[in-house]
């Protein structure tokens, strides 16, 4: 398992975390997800060879935020 911290703007409200979560469950390899607000992060633990970074990044950006990923 990785743990992936990506950068996410445009969060505010309950409703975001409900979607960043629900797009980042979707994707196979995904453990764990933590989704911080007031932070503006999401830290996900995954199987690198199932749900690769940049799938995570798509996977977010597909639920209409601006990511980019950070070293956890």
């Amino acid at each position: 398992m990785k743990e992936t911290l990506l950068q996410v703007g445009g969060m505010s409200c309950p409703s975001c975390i409900r979607h960043i979560d629900a797009a980042l469950r979707e994707l196979d390899g995904v453990a764990k997800i933590d989704v911080r607000l007031r932070e503006g992060t999401v830290v996900v633990q995954h199987d690198p060879a199932s749900a690769s970074v940049d799938a995570l990044v798509e996977a977010v950006r597909g639920a209409g935020y601006d990511v980019r990923s950070r070293a956890a």
